[in-house]
């Protein structure tokens, strides 16, 4: 469960949040006169520009609120100033400014000026995390350009973006499936069927998906992912491997562990094909396949889903290749096997990825620490550290050595049984109701002392939960290179539970849902 450090932190150079690679859509710009005209960015996977590259701005003084008497010019400028340096919530007062100017200056409600002001104004407030201002400056948007006689499907499709990137990142996810739909359409009908630009909203569309147990349909669009890659690369060019990666991550994170082997070992077969054994893309394959093994053996319902089950069969497995027997033996070995390649690969060359080693180790000390090997798993964690303390960049501001090792990192623990035995009743029948837990994480990444803090209304259940907090392991906190104790650390288990009625027996079962429902998490 280590973070993929390497990757994200080339990542955070070129953005400010992570997924929010959609929104910077539009921004306004300032004519010479003062006056305020509008200009879209094509470009709509563009995000909010580099704070490091925006320096010109950070030695201007910015007044407390944007004033009447100010001028276009200087309104706008306050607003680039901030939106810049990723001070959204502080931009937001002059993307407001900025529109009622436009407004002022327009000359009809739907002018171009309007809905590109807007625009900003509504991906200022998605990335300040005002999602209900955002979505209603998203809606509005979508309206005036859709009343404005000659609607433009780049921008619908721009809007339609953000909408759903909002309701995503609420959790909203009914209705971010609804708006990325209608963006892709959007896409499509704008740039081609295979376009790439597409690409960044089905990620967010299948996560989506996949929240609301939308299984099939988000396979769907796996699928037609890696059709753009393919299309692209070609079926055997190691250019593909990473689609195809992400696609067996995603079949191990739903529990399809066999075909999601499958397709990860087509990646790391057509990179070595291509480069060779020891070819550095073959790191991040063989982490995900490591990370499919682990899954499986800590998934309790592992063995009936390695069934051939018709339902299962019908949505992920090829009919045409036979389902892999279960073999908790043979899945150990070939996950450890795949970590330690991994971190053979990543440390040769003369000048290695100093985070790519960083990662891979943390991820074979998590793999010791929860298969009980908690020696072997502090010699992969020191390896780790020592590694990520010669990283210069950071990640989500924070050095290396803090994101991986500066709190204890929950691994794996045995859920209570029977916490989410209503998941599937419909919402207004059930109440969710979270037993709090707090103990000491020791150096060894074990609960101790662990106490109830909120019972939740029922003893029963807090002790059951205290009594599973105990198969709990963690990667422990590290000070200078070595682990240590860590005092109060919280851990909250929901329970989902039937809301009782005083007039009524409680209602049947719903219905199964026709695709397959989210597991519970282990």
């Amino acid at each position: 469960m280590s973070t993929d450090v390497a990757r994200q932190a080339s990542r955070d150079t070129c953005r400010r949040r992570s997924g929010r690679t959609l929104l910077l859509a539009t921004l306004l710009q300032v004519a010479a006169t003062g006056t305020i005209c509008a200009a879209d960015v094509s470009d709509a996977s563009k995000s909010a520009a580099d704070p490091s590259q925006t320096a010109v701005f950070r030695g201007a003084v910015t007044p407390a609120s944007p004033v009447a008497s100010a001028s276009a010019t200087d309104v706008f400028t306050y607003f680039r100033r901030e939106f810049d340096a990723g001070n959204f919530t502080a931009a937001v007062p002059y993307a407001q400014r900025v529109l009622e100017m436009a407004e002022k200056q327009a000359a009809t409600p739907t002018a171009e000026e309007v809905q590109v002001a807007l625009m900003n104004l509504a991906t200022t407030q998605y990335l300040a995390g005002d999602y209900v201002a955002a979505e209603a400056s998203y809606q509005r948007v979508i309206g005036l350009v859709e009343s404005s006689g000659r609607p433009l499907n780049a921008r619908l499709a721009r809007a339609h973006a953000g909408l759903a990137s909002t309701y995503h990142d609420a959790a909203r996810h009914d209705l971010a499936v609804a708006s990325f739909e209608q963006a892709i359409s959007f896409k499509r009908r704008q740039e081609g069927l295979l376009t790439e630009q597409q690409l960044p909203l089905l990620e967010k569309y299948i996560d989506s998906l996949t929240v609301l147990g939308r299984y099939e349909t988000a396979l769907q669009a796996h699928k037609y992912m890696l059709r753009i890659a393919t299309r692209k690369y070609g079926e055997d060019s190691p250019e593909l491997a990473p689609s195809l990666e992400k696609l067996g991550r995603w079949l191990a994170s739903v529990g399809a562990y066999d075909q999601a082997r499958r397709v990860l070992k087509r990646a790391i077969n057509i990179v070595e094909d291509a480069e060779g054994n020891e070819s550095p893309r073959l790191v991040s394959p063989l982490m995900a396949l490591a990370d499919c093994a682990r899954r499986q053996l800590l998934d309790p319902g592992a063995q009936l889903a390695a069934t051939a089950d018709a339902e299962r069969a019908s949505m992920f497995h090829d009919p045409s290749t036979p389902v892999m027997p279960y073999s908790p033996g043979a899945l150990a070995v070939e996950g450890e096997k795949a970590l330690l390649r991994a971190a053979q690969i990543a440390e040769q060359g003369e000048n290695p990825s100093q985070a790519r080693i960083a990662d891979v180790r943390t991820q074979l000390g998590d793999w010791y620490q929860v298969r009980g090997q908690p020696e072997r798993a502090l010699r992969q964690y020191e390896q780790a550290w020592t590694a990520a303390a010669r990283v210069a960049e950071k990640v989500q501001g924070k050095m290396v050595t803090e994101a991986l090792f500066g709190k204890p990192v929950l691994l794996h623990v045995v859920r209570p049984e029977s916490w989410s035995k209503y998941a599937q009743r419909p919402r207004d029948q059930v109440e969710v109701r979270t037993v709090a837990i707090e103990m000491t994480v020791s150096a060894q990444g074990l609960p101790e002392n662990a106490r109830i803090v909120d019972d939740s209304g029922d003893g029963k259940r807090a002790e059951k939960t205290l009594a599973a907090v105990q198969s709990a392991r963690y990667r422990p906190r590290f000070e200078n290179g070595r682990p240590v104790a860590t005092p109060d650390v919280g851990f909250a288990q929901p329970w989902i539970l039937l809301l009782e009625s005083r007039d009524e027996a409680p209602a049947a079962p719903a219905p199964a849902p026709a695709e397959q429902a989210p597991k519970p998490p282990s």
